[in-house]
């Protein structure tokens, strides 16, 4: 086997294998709404405007060496999460983040870029450990997404009515967060 034609088979078999990779999208908390994982990433031209108009910085971006999806924007909800002023649907000029309404009771009804997903052995009320709240302080949607039950007032999560932006997981004073966000496939509701 000569050189080229060992570049030829090697490039072959890489492509092969890019081409089954699951692309970064199914894997992150996207900006609200978000088009499904791989029309948002073919849709999403990097142009790093939902970044820019963010007001707590919370659209962060994919390595530059992560060829599967590099710099598409994510949210990483431990750290600082979506505060829900659809800025970034507003700017996005390929429609990769599809416009979402700034009223907060109607965005409740199609929006869901997430699912909460709660450890009630670190959550401070289900282990025994005290009462808390601070995630249904911080939830813009409480009674609805998220309910307080029992002497403890542990939380309850509705996941038909959370949108899914991170606030509780963001406002969790465990060390290792008791909430987590699951990425939803598809940000919008029909």
């Amino acid at each position: 086997m000569n050189r080229r034609d060992a570049l030829v088979a090697f490039g072959g078999l890489a492509g092969l294998t890019l081409g089954f990779w699951p692309t970064r999208s199914e894997a992150r908390l996207r900006p609200p709404g978000a088009r499904p994982p791989r029309e948002f990433d073919a849709k999403c031209i990097r142009c790093f405007r939902c970044a820019e108009v963010c007001p707590p910085k919370a659209i962060l971006f994919d390595s530059v060496l992560d060829l599967r999806s590099s710099d598409t924007p994510f949210i990483d909800a431990h750290s600082r999460a979506c505060i829900l002023c659809m800025k970034c649907t507003e700017v996005c000029p390929t429609g990769a983040l599809e416009p979402v309404t700034t009223d907060l009771a109607e965005a409740q009804k199609t929006l869901r870029m997430g699912s909460p997903r709660l450890d009630r052995g670190r959550c401070l009320p289900y282990s025994g450990r005290g009462v808390c709240r601070l995630c249904y302080y911080a939830c813009p949607y409480p009674d609805s997404a998220i309910e307080l039950k029992g002497p403890r007032q542990a939380p309850v999560f509705v996941a038909d009515a959370c949108v899914g932006c991170g606030l509780c997981e963001e406002a969790c004073p465990t060390d290792a967060h008791a909430i987590r966000i699951a990425p939803a496939g598809g940000a919008l509701v029909p």
